[in-house]
């Protein structure tokens, strides 16, 4: 659950050079993003298992530690990335380029992960029957929600929903694309392969081990056990799942240096002025530490 939290705060880097969630920075600055981290993450946890008194204090000292190590160990990495961009940001990215970004972006997370994952084995050791209880619960209910959200409409409503968010998130460091560069961003998200069935298999399997780790209470096979599930993934990952987001990567990279080659000046100032306003965040983090 601290991966998932984490997860939705950094960046979804669009346009630039890269499609995942991971550790980056978040869609709000950095500012806002460092100064909620704590109560967000605490308010995430406490609606899954109900924390008591005792886990909040807990959590809240592990998290300003964790966030006193971000700031001085990630920010750095996440500055002299972003200022790699903006310095080849003239012309357009090659697919090559946008892959090589994209395992930056997951080993930047990764890093973060493998940080967590002392203190996610001692939580999870902390917890109750009680609140393994709720959080089984919790996990159903939000299965169930994805579920439903996954058949909403036809196939083409959804392929649609799915190019119309893709492009939001373009435009959040383009500007309004052209009619031509939305185009290019149906063509490769529609022919992305249908992998619904594969994420809920993959979240049920992931929930299911997280709460074996947490009944057996063992702090040292949880770090490692951990590990294997958020980290290396591919050790347990369906062959077809896999071949999948490969096949949905490839044509993530292909759409990102395609709308490169096609950014107007003013959309390439966009977005350089993007990364600026983020790097200024950075610096100002830095030097607030």
């Amino acid at each position: 659950m601290i991966r998932r939290t984490f997860r939705h705060f950094f960046l979804f880097l669009a346009a630039g050079l890269a499609l995942a969630s991971c550790a980056r920075l978040a869609y709000l600055n950095a500012s806002v993003a460092y100064s909620n981290a704590t109560p967000l993450v605490l308010w995430t946890i406490d609606d899954y298992v109900d924390l008591t008194r005792g886990q909040k204090e807990w959590l809240r000292a592990r998290l300003a530690g964790t966030m006193a190590w971000h700031r001085e160990r990630e920010l750095p990495e996440y500055r002299r990335f972003l200022e790699s961009i903006a310095a080849h940001a003239d012309r357009p990215f090659t697919e090559a380029e946008v892959a090589s970004a994209y395992g930056i972006l997951r080993d930047d997370y990764h890093r973060v992960v493998e940080h967590e994952l002392a203190d996610g084995a001692e939580f999870l050791a902390q917890l109750d029957s009680a609140q393994l209880a709720h959080l089984e619960r919790r996990f159903a209910e939000e299965n169930g929600k994805l579920a439903r959200e996954s058949v909403r409409g036809s196939p083409e409503e959804r392929r649609e929903r799915s190019v119309k968010r893709m492009i939001g998130h373009l435009e959040e460091w383009t500007g309004k694309l052209t009619a031509a560069q939305r185009r290019i961003v149906k063509a490769r998200v529609g022919a992305f392969p249908p992998m619904i069935e594969n994420r809920l298999a993959d979240r049920k399997y992931r929930q299911g081990e997280t709460l074996a780790i947490a009944r057996e209470r063992d702090r040292a096979k949880a770090v490692a056990a951990l590990r294997r599930l958020l980290v290396d993934s591919d050790a347990w990952r369906r062959d077809e799942y896999r071949r999948k987001l490969g096949e949905r990567d490839a044509l993530a990279f292909q759409m990102i240096a395609s709308l490169s080659a096609t950014l107007s000046a003013g959309q390439r100032a966009h977005f350089k002025a993007r990364i600026r306003g983020y790097v200024d965040d950075i610096n100002r983090l830095a030097s607030s530490g």
